[in-house]
This record gives structure tokens, C-alpha cells and sequence, in this order.
């Protein structure tokens, strides 16, 4: 048996716990004059207990010089202190603690009854399980990333009669056979003791029959609204790449493509008067590059394309393409949990307050706590990489709260922002933050009563603060669409879109209701959009009408696809003001009924008075460098492009 005093070392690894049972030996014939000379029985909690360790704590108790311990029975052992932690266990065991007070030698108390603690040891916990990128196959250069897996020390893989070990995410393997199918196995090793090893995951590819490519792309990683890329290729080879929308990509054949960013650098340089060679150095790379493009939308497919091409404008390759899809804003892989109905926890990005406070979403990052009786919280914010290495597994609340217990590892909230806390708008806090870096926020609430509650919350910066986005929907009430009692309307406006469901409802059918459930409701529900619409969508937007009950609230929500596959749900909510007269009232419609499918187009047109602003695809602003300025032209004369 060790003992141990408390240290952040044993926080990190904690894993979740059931404490059994909790006895006090007491005999009930005891006389009451021997009651008076007796110790108190202590009063012990249990924390920290993970797979091979627990702690066990306990008030002090007055008239008591020390206390004895005993582990399963085995021969007590003594201490001064308030706590005792055993290390060193078996996990999914059962153990038993026999702990009482000792008075002083020669006076007048005796030994306290003693009280036996019950406590079982965290089942050991498997990791989660790799998914595997394959980036490129070929026999002399296969690349294959996967997922990180919070917990991980290392990644142990296998291919054919190859195997190997690495920290990293990814292995990059050569002397490969051409033409030959090939089996990759990874499995994650974790870091400390509280894991076990995950199973293996596994990736079937074959390799290129061709030679390596002259320009290899490899995604690096993908946000929201950028991407990092590396382009492999020979030390002296120079190249035009550009990421451009799948769906305007695929409008077009290779040769036509690879022209149209040709000319358009000629073009330019003439227009300019500078010399063509000055122009084509400045937009090419050399060699092998690490590439970041940012001003993205979001949710949205996208094609890394590269060409060859010399410093006198002859192409020297195809068009080499590889396609990526942006992830939702905010989007992050770290943990998500946690919130009461007595406190709960917003973490979120905004632009609201960027020319306010100068921070927005690719430098800040903004939390609200709203709780009733909220007495103390303790907190931190840590990039979720760190969170994820500072805990083995990121889901143990019970090691969580014992790291932000711990007032040198945690932060607390002043006792006079409490009042806002508990207020009916919450307390609203920003920390500055890195652009396109994930963060996890972690609070530990306690209650009056003495009640904890834990949330742990992710999200990711962004790194533009322009906001762009390939499908956009409003829901307004705007007298040019009608009596602003019985008429609604609803605005959509897109970049590619080629179909559509439709849902306007009212709001209070979906009191009840998660976001995360609308899909499905227009799957069920929605109406098709027509595809005479679909033109009017995709180019300055479609205002749809429909009557509506006075003072009543709406939600309209679509789900739309674009020509290169993807998929995106949005909702609006409006409410309608009180009908001016009895005639004015509109019939009454069932809670539930989706009145889309009685929508008619706006005759307004294109014209969409009211709304102040959808923001889709919009352009970004030209710098001073050559390639952004042909990267932001519209090099494919159509809508479909930013």
C-alpha cells in the first residue's frame, strides 16, 4: 500500500467511479457513559477514483490526535492528515477501507467506531477507434493520415509484412509494389494506465498502376472556412493550384479549366503593363509546398486543383484535383457534455461585438453561464489538443472535476458576477483566442445545496471574419409581401442548388423539438422545391409567400442539395403582428400542418424588399498579391462561382 499526497499527476488520470457503500460500526448495546468518552465516527468521502487508485477523505474530528486506516484488512496503518490515497489497485475491484479516529495517549477518550468504506475501481476504458485517411496510393509515395485519439501515446500499423510505431497521425510509406492491393491496419497505445489499446482499425487500397504524379495532392487539414494542403513535387517543378466549389468544377473539362487560369494571368499582366514572366513567378509555386487558402464556406465540397505550368506561360501538365469538404462552423472533434436544468453552459463564436470590443470569431471565443442558486464556478479554457492530452479520456468527469477543484490548475468566477449568472440573461464572458485552433471550455458549478454540475464544451475558431456560405434561408413578415398579419414570407438564396424540401410551421409545434431533428421533419414533411424556382435561388434569391394567423410565430426550414453532392438544413423563425381588423384574420391552420406547399413564388421578383442582408458567396476582398486577385476573379463566367 502507497500513500500519496494530492497531485495533479493523479487528477489528470482519473476515470469514472461507483462508490458502493458506506458503514459505520456502531453497536447499539453500547452503554451511554461510553458513548461520552468515544470519538466521533469520521465522515469519509470517496473521490478520485480511477482504474487503480481512489481517495478517501474525511471532516476532522474533534479530540483526535491521528487516524488509522486499514486496507481489506490488512494491518492499519496511521496518519495526521485528512485524507489518504491508495495506489496501485486492481481495476473493476472491490475494495474495503476501515478508517476511525485515535485520541491522544493517556486521556480520557477512546477509539471512535470504526467506519467501513466500500469502493470499486474504474473498469479499465479501450480507446476509441482510428478512421483512416488514405491520401495518396501510389508505389513510391503512399500518405495515410488518421483521426488523433484523445489518450494516445503512440499509433502502432501494419502493411503487408511492414509494421511500425509513430506518434504521429500518419505514415508516409515507399518502396511500395505498382498495381498491387494492399491491406493498412492502425491501432492507438495508450498513453497511461487508464486505457487499453484500441481496436485495429482498418483501410483496403491499391496502388497506382502510373508512376507517382508529377504533383501530389494531400489534404493536411480542413476547417470550416480554409484548408492546409501540401502539393508534393520535384524540387524544380512550378506549378498553379487554386481550391475551387466541386460544383462549379465540374461544369467544365480539364483542358477548358486549365485555360481559363491561363488567360486570365496573361490578360491580367497586360492590363497591368508588367511583363508576363513577372506575372506567372508571382502566382507559381517551386517545388514542394505546404498551402493554406482560407475564405471558404462552409459545409460545402471543394476541389484542390494543380497544374504545371513554366515561367513563359506553357502548361506542362494536366489538371491534377483532389476534393475536400469544409467542416460546419464551429465544428470540433473535442468533448461536448454536461448542463442542468439549474445551470448551463453557451460556448460559442459571434462577429456581434467585433467593432465594439475588436474581437470576434477568428480571435475570441464567447461563453454564457445562466444558472439558478449558483453559488460558486470554477473553470478553464484549454486548446482541446491540451485537454485531450491532459486527460487520458476526455469523457471521465470525475477527473474534470478534480482538475478544476484544484485552485491551481483552475480559475474562479468572481463572487459579484455570480448575481448576473443567476440572472435571467446570464453572465456573458470572451477570451481571446487563436484563429482556427480548437478550444475546450470546462466549469465546474456548485449549487447552495451543495450540488456540482460539470459541462465541457468544444468549438473552433474560425479564420476569416467574413462569413461565407453557399445556401442561405429568412423568414420575415414586410408589407410589400402583404398584410404583415396574414402574410409571411420566405427567402432563399443559394449557389448551385439543384433540389430542395421545404417546411413552414408554426413554432410552437417544435417547442419540444432539437435542431438536430429538423432533417428529419423535412424529410417527412417538407415539400419538393420547384425546379422553376431553382434558377430564381441560385441567382439574387426567391421570396416565397404564404398566408399566416396574426400574432402567431413561424419556422420555416429546408434542406437543399448542390450539384456536387452536398447537403445543408437551415431554419428562420418570424412572428406576425396582431391583425388589424376581424376580416383581416386568416383561416386557422393545425399546429402542425406545413403550409409550404401553398407558398407562391413573390411577384416582387428578384426584388426582396426587407431583407437587410443574405450573405451568400461573397466576394473577398482583392489583396495586393497576384494569385488572390486571380483566385477572386470569376474565372468560369458563371453564378455558380465566388
Amino acid at each position: 500500500m502507497m500513500k500519496t499526497s494530492r497531485k495533479i499527476k493523479s487528477a489528470l488520470a482519473m476515470a469514472a467511479s461507483s462508490v458502493l457503500l458506506l458503514l459505520a460500526g456502531c453497536g447499539s448495546d453500547t452503554k451511554e457513559a461510553t458513548l461520552s468518552e468515544t470519538l466521533k465516527t469520521p465522515e469519509a468521502k470517496v473521490s478520485e477514483v480511477t482504474v487503480s487508485s481512489f481517495r478517501i477523505d474525511w471532516d476532522k474530528v474533534y479530540g483526535a490526535e491521528n487516524y488509522t486506516y486499514s486496507l481489506d484488512g490488512a494491518e492499519a496503518d496511521s496518519t495526521k492528515s485528512l485524507s489518504v490515497t491508495f495506489n496501485g489497485l486492481e481495476a473493476a475491484k472491490e475494495y474495503v477501507v476501515k478508517l476511525q479516529a485515535e485520541p491522544a495517549k493517556g486521556g480520557s477518550k477512546t477509539s471512535s467506531e470504526p467506519v467501513y468504506i466500500h469502493v470499486r475501481t474504474s473498469d479499465v476504458s479501450q480507446l476509441e477507434k482510428p478512421e483512416i485517411t488514405v491520401g495518396s496510393a501510389y508505389a513510391s509515395k503512399t500518405i495515410i493520415s488518421w483521426s488523433v485519439i484523445p489518450g494516445a501515446g503512440s499509433y502502432e500499423y501494419t502493411i503487408g509484412d511492414i509494421s511500425g510505431t509513430t506518434t504521429e497521425n500518419r505514415v508516409t510509406l515507399s518502396n511500395l509494389a505498382k498495381g498491387t492491393d494492399y491491406i493498412f491496419t492502425v491501432k492507438a497505445i495508450p498513453a497511461g494506465s487508464g486505457n487499453t489499446a484500441s481496436e485495429y482499425a482498418q483501410a483496403s487500397f491499391t496502388t497506382s498502376s502510373e508512376d507517382v504524379p508529377a504533383l501530389l495532392i494531400v489534404p493536411e487539414n480542413v476547417l470550416a472556412d480554409a484548408v492546409v494542403f501540401d502539393v508534393y513535387a520535384t524540387p524544380d517543378a512550378t506549378f498553379y493550384y487554386d481550391v475551387v466549389s466541386s460544383s462549379t468544377l465540374m461544369q467544365f473539362d480539364e483542358a477548358t479549366v486549365i485555360e481559363r487560369y491561363r488567360s486570365a494571368i496573361i490578360e491580367y499582366a497586360k492590363s497591368k503593363g508588367i511583363s508576363l514572366q513577372l506575372a506567372i513567378a508571382s502566382v507559381l509555386k517551386v517545388g514542394t509546398n505546404t498551402i493554406g487558402v482560407s475564405s471558404l464556406a462552409s459545409e460545402m465540397s471543394y476541389d484542390i486543383i494543380a497544374f504545371g505550368m513554366d515561367y513563359n506561360g506553357n502548361v506542362t501538365t494536366g489538371l491534377y484535383t483532389k476534393r475536400i469538404t469544409t467542416t460546419a462552423t464551429g465544428w470540433s472533434s473535442g468533448p461536448n457534455y454536461g448542463g442542468s436544468s439549474w445551470f448551463d453552459q453557451n460556448f460559442y463564436l459571434t462577429n456581434a461585438y467585433l467593432g465594439m470590443t475588436g474581437y470576434g470569431w477568428t480571435n475570441s471565443v464567447w461563453t454564457t453561464w445562466k444558472g439558478r442558486d449558483v453559488q460558486s464556478i470554477r473553470y478553464r479554457l484549454l486548446p482541446t489538443s491540451t485537454f485531450n492530452s491532459v486527460f487520458s479520456d476526455p469523457y471521465d468527469k470525475e477527473a474534470v472535476k478534480a482538475f478544476l477543484r484544484d485552485t491551481s490548475y483552475s480559475y474562479a468566477v468572481r463572487s459579484d458576477y455570480l448575481a448576473l449568472v443567476n440572472s435571467s440573461n446570464g453572465y456573458n464572458s470572451v477570451t481571446p483566442c487563436n484563429s482556427g485552433v480548437s478550444y475546450t471550455m470546462s466549469a465546474l458549478a456548485t449549487s447552495a445545496s451543495g450540488e456540482e454540475e460539470l459541462t465541457v464544451n468544444s468549438i473552433t475558431t474560425k479564420t476569416t471574419s467574413e462569413a461565407y456560405t453557399w445556401f442561405s434561408i429568412a423568414a420575415l413578415v414586410n408589407e410589400k409581401y402583404g398584410p404583415t398579419s396574414s402574410k409571411m414570407a420566405c427567402v432563399l438564396k443559394g449557389v448551385g442548388i439543384e433540389s430542395g424540401r421545404l417546411v413552414i410551421i408554426k413554432t410552437a409545434a417544435l417547442a419540444n423539438v432539437p435542431e438536430s431533428s429538423y432533417p428529419a421533419i423535412i424529410a417527412d414533411k417538407g415539400t419538393e422545391l420547384k425546379e422553376s424556382y431553382l434558377e430564381y435561388i441560385n441567382g439574387n434569391g426567391l421570396a416565397l409567400v404564404v398566408d399566416v394567423e396574426p400574432q402567431t410565430s413561424y419556422t420555416v426550414m429546408a434542406t437543399v442539395v448542390n450539384k456536387a453532392g452536398d447537403k445543408l438544413t437551415k431554419h428562420a423563425s418570424v412572428t406576425t403582428t396582431a391583425a388589424e381588423t376581424k376580416a383581416a384574420r386568416t383561416r386557422a391552420t393545425a399546429v402542425s400542418e406545413n403550409l409550404a406547399a401553398n407558398a407562391e413564388a413573390s411577384p416582387v421578383g428578384l426584388r426582396l424588399d426587407g431583407v437587410e442582408a443574405i450573405p451568400v458567396f461573397g466576394t473577398p476582398t482583392s489583396t495586393e498579391d497576384l494569385w488572390t486577385i486571380i483566385h477572386n476573379m470569376n474565372i468560369f463566367g458563371t453564378n455558380y462561382e465566388k
